[in-house]
């Protein structure tokens, strides 16, 4: 948020006010606010790293592994930044197994 004029290759600037709603949003839902098992999991394998991306950490690569690696470049897929493409609830801030698309799907 500190940077939004460089935010990965593009200027997402937005003005203080805007600013000042989403940092607040994202303090108070951040992992370490939550007491969901999967927030405090990611939370302990950022350990001291910067880690921006989730697919960063060691505990995304983990429940991630048997997944093949072209599957990310799927159409349907794109990036590992694309969760909603696999994690249907994933707008509610939950990441259910039971809600997870089976990867056939995708061919």
């Amino acid at each position: 948020m500190g940077d939004l004029e460089n935010h990965f290759g593009d200027d997402a600037s937005l003005d203080e006010n805007d600013t000042k709603v989403i940092l607040d949003f994202l303090v108070k839902n951040s992992a370490e606010n939550s007491t969901m098992q999967g927030s405090l999991n990611f939370l302990k394998s950022i350990e001291d790293k910067d880690i921006i991306a989730m697919s960063q950490t060691q505990f995304w690569k983990k429940t991630h592994r048997d997944i093949p690696k072209d599957l990310f470049n799927h159409n349907d897929i794109k990036s590992k930044a694309n969760c909603k493409a696999c994690h249907t609830d994933i707008e509610k801030g939950l990441i259910e197994n039971e809600n997870i698309k089976d990867i056939s799907s995708f061919n």
